[in-house]
């Protein structure tokens, strides 16, 4: 996907520039023109005069005023989409020559699911610090489908984590590792020694949306493929932390990637049961925009989630 910025003259003979641009965002992220004014360090008068300028240009209104405050038009929203886009090719450009030139700053931009942060990214994160530490790591833990806006307009560098054929075609997908999952329960749960779903029948659960393909249907089909009632879902959240936190101060189980037994400060709170049915997951991947490279900052930490994926296979 290439990115073409238009100059053109507006009424006044200027052109359209990159601090307009900075303005629409700034504006739309603050719904005010004051707080945005105050966040850029542009006297209010000076905002204003620039949004006027871009809207006489564009020949439409980009934002509603009101008493209330300020906020998009359609057209508004239309244009915020592009100009994001703008804003994080930009950012690249310029982290991409200053890298070129062995100017190891700027920032890597990220997403990762729960089962990523946790089996990736302490050992990825540790060796990307060491080597530039003058560089910024932005870790944003969400699902694939969220952000898939912020992939494709380059927002996101790359996301990992479980993904499937639901994606964009747009997205290229690099599998790394096989993800195995179990039922988990917290330890010194009374129902620490079952060893069949049928065992479980009483229990409550939680349902954490950890993949794309982790919904409700999925997550019970689990049972009725056995011939076993629906589990009794007591919590639903998409938070890898209040899941695990959940578990523990409760008779709850769950089901989730047998990797989340050794995340940090939890492998000694939380234990499997010996479930002798076969619960299938899925592999961890690397989602990124095809045909558009990395900046080096961006593509040496990707290395790095690959070196830590084969590393943990290994083990």
């Amino acid at each position: 996907m290439i990115l073409a910025i238009r100059y053109s003259y507006m009424a006044d003979g200027t052109r359209m520039k990159m601090n307009h641009i900075r303005d629409v965002l700034a504006v739309a992220e603050a719904g005010s023109l004051r707080s945005a004014g105050k966040q850029l360090g542009v006297a209010q008068p000076a905002l204003t005069r620039s949004i006027q300028e871009i809207e006489r240009e564009l020949g439409t209104l980009l934002f509603e005023r009101s008493a209330l405050g300020i906020k998009l038009t359609e057209a508004g929203r239309l244009f915020l989409r592009r100009a994001e886009a703008i804003q994080a090719e930009m950012r690249h450009a310029r982290e991409e020559i200053d890298q070129l030139n062995q100017n190891m700053t700027g920032e890597v931009s990220i997403g990762m699911s729960g089962a990523a942060c946790f089996v990736l990214l302490p050992a990825a994160m540790s060796k990307f610090q060491k080597r530039y530490p003058e560089a910024v790591l932005k870790v944003d833990e969400t699902l694939v489908q969220p952000v898939e806006r912020r992939l494709l307009d380059g927002r996101l560098d790359f996301w990992v984590g479980p993904a499937d054929s639901s994606i964009s075609s747009h997205l290229d997908v690099e599998e790394l590792l096989s993800i195995k999952r179990v039922v988990v329960a917290r330890k010194g749960h009374p129902l620490a020694a079952a060893t069949c779903l049928a065992d479980l029948n009483d229990a409550d659960w939680i349902r954490p949306t950890l993949s794309p393909r982790s919904t409700a249907g999925d997550f019970t089909t689990i049972f009725l493929k056995h011939g076993l009632a629906q589990p009794r879902i007591k919590l639903h959240t998409r938070s890898a932390s209040v899941t695990l936190m959940a578990l523990i101060n409760s008779d709850m189980l769950t089901i989730m990637p047998e990797q989340w037994r050794n995340a940090p400060d939890w492998e000694n709170r939380i234990t499997a049961l010996p479930i002798e049915e076969d619960i299938p997951g899925w592999p961890l991947s690397i989602v990124r925009r095809i045909n558009m490279p990395l900046t080096p900052l961006a593509d040496s930490f990707c290395d790095m989630i690959r070196t830590a994926a084969m590393n943990y296979v290994r083990s």
